[in-house]
């Protein structure tokens, strides 16, 4: 009984819990810092620091407007590449010390910009300065510190991916609006918006929050819950699967919980680490009750109500046989009892002609169940077979009745065979005064709560103000995947 208990506690939780919806929380990230190039006055006084060693050599400084950073090249005549360097950030101005009486070409580049050329105005001498018009195009985003192999999307477009240095460049953002999506399989998706970028700026973030998942796929029985170290994490869906995202900081144990109402609680140690994994949590139905039979001679068995009896009735032979008579609209059961799927068997009589009634997997509470019920000859609606579903005591009938074609009387006895399987109800009446053994049809439970109703004891009550007789009473636990006689 305790996985049965513990599996009714997680429904609670489930449904009072936005926990079941909720696998993590996320965290609010601001939108990247952008810098704006400034422009290069055409009075500015340009300043030249690199100070030559020799005297046949001379000072070429190449200056970029707007003041950006952006790679140099200096070639000679012939188109040979001469020198290269970085354009200073907060000056636009990269210096070469290079062979004095030659003429050279430069040219310039940087992310967002379309590239420009230029060239000395005469053979270097002493100094000479070349001034490079760039001209904004796109807008650039510079991304560190990425994890290896880390995608980087724009607007759900692969533009990128980290290599060991954790260094991303993208250089071709087309001015306005934009969503920014970093994928790694060991961490969690990162999306944030770039917002409005005109061409020109240089987007950064000072540090991404990037987080380590576990990416479970949790496969098992539909509707399971699904706890880590005993926290919700999520339910099964009707495809007998669930997927998880569990936050971690490094590879460790947890235990993995798979528990559902009517099978036994499933757990598991395992070793959760980043990535993708996927585990398999097979669930056994409960384990129900030993079978029981009573030929009632007494009631020690059952939890009786007080107007239940054990009557004395004369057989043909001279001998008295003693009987259960059931009376009253409270609902009795055998004691300590539960059970999933089982194959039940008694005799009925129908005393006053009104009718017999019992239930099929009732709460412990005795107030909820299905609830069957044969209309006798002397009943409003004779001869027909009603299925009813009881919850907290509110009755509700399930199905359309079924006519039945056996001749009920008050003299004859009839036997009840009845077969349950999962969320399935076939019931069979045999008169036994002619063996003429008729179906009474399948109930087949396939509404939200039948998950409520996969197992529980069984008992007889009145439904009609009927009395009616039970004896020979079998009732016998089964496998779940066993048929049902027919199939």
């Amino acid at each position: 009984m305790k996985a049965v208990k513990f599996s009714l506690t997680l429904l609670i939780l489930l449904s009072a819990s936005s926990a079941a919806r909720a696998q993590r929380s996320y965290t609010t990230v601001e939108g990247p810092t952008v810098e704006k190039a400034r422009a290069r006055a055409a009075s500015e006084r340009i300043v030249i620091k690199t100070v030559t060693r020799q005297p046949t050599e001379g000072v070429l400084a190449v200056v970029l407007d707007p003041i950006i950073s952006g790679e140099v090249v200096v070639e000679n005549a012939a188109g040979k590449v001469i020198a290269r360097a970085e354009a200073d950030k907060e000056s636009g101005q990269a210096e070469f010390t290079l062979k004095r009486g030659v003429a050279y070409r430069v040219k310039a580049s940087a992310p967002g910009y379309t590239s420009a050329t230029g060239k000395t105005a005469a053979p270097l001498g002493a100094t000479a300065t070349v001034r490079l018009k760039l001209t904004a195009q796109f807008a650039a985003l510079r991304l560190v510190n990425l994890p290896e192999a880390a995608q980087v999307l724009i607007d759900d477009q692969l533009k990128a991916t980290a290599d060991k240095t954790g260094k991303v460049t993208i250089a071709d953002l087309a001015p306005g609006r934009h969503k920014l999506t970093i994928r790694h399989p060991d961490y969690d998706e990162f999306n944030n918006e770039l917002g409005t970028v005109a061409a020109g700026d240089l987007l950064s973030y000072p540090s991404l929050p990037l987080v380590k998942v576990a990416r479970l796929t949790v496969q098992s029985q539909p509707g399971a819950l699904v706890m880590i170290d005993g926290a919700l994490k999520g339910k099964v869906e009707a495809d007998g699967r669930v997927s998880i995202k569990y936050e971690l900081d490094k590879a460790a144990e947890h235990t993995i919980s798979v528990a559902l109402l009517g099978f036994q609680d499933w757990a598991s140690r395992e070793m959760i680490t980043p990535g993708a994994r996927t585990i398999t949590a097979k669930l056994e139905p409960v384990v129900t009750s030993a079978g029981v039979s009573d030929a009632f001679d007494d009631l020690s068995l059952w939890n009786a109500p007080a107007v239940w009896k054990v009557v004395p009735v004369k057989m043909p032979n001279g001998r008295d046989n003693r009987k259960l008579q059931v009376s009253g609209d409270e609902l009795g059961v055998p004691k300590g009892t539960i059970y999933r799927d089982f194959d039940a068997l008694f005799e009925i009589r129908l005393n006053d002609g009104k009718g017999a009634s019992w239930a099929v997997k009732a709460d412990k509470a005795g107030r909820s169940y299905y609830l069957f019920h044969l209309a006798g000859p002397k009943s409003d609606t004779p001869k027909k077979f009603y299925t009813y579903l009881v919850k907290d005591g509110q009755m509700t009938q399930v199905s359309t009745p079924i006519p039945v074609i056996a001749d009920l009387n008050q003299k004859d006895s009839y036997t009840i065979e009845l077969q349950v399987r999962g969320y399935r109800m076939q019931h069979w009446i045999t008169s036994n005064s002619t063996g003429e053994k008729v179906d009474l049809g399948i109930y087949t439970d396939i509404s939200d709560t039948k998950n409520n109703y996969l197992y529980g004891n069984f008992g007889f009550r009145s439904l009609r103000g009927e009395t009616f007789t039970v004896d020979e009473f079998t009732l016998q636990p089964t496998k779940e995947n066993e048929k049902v006689e027919g199939q």
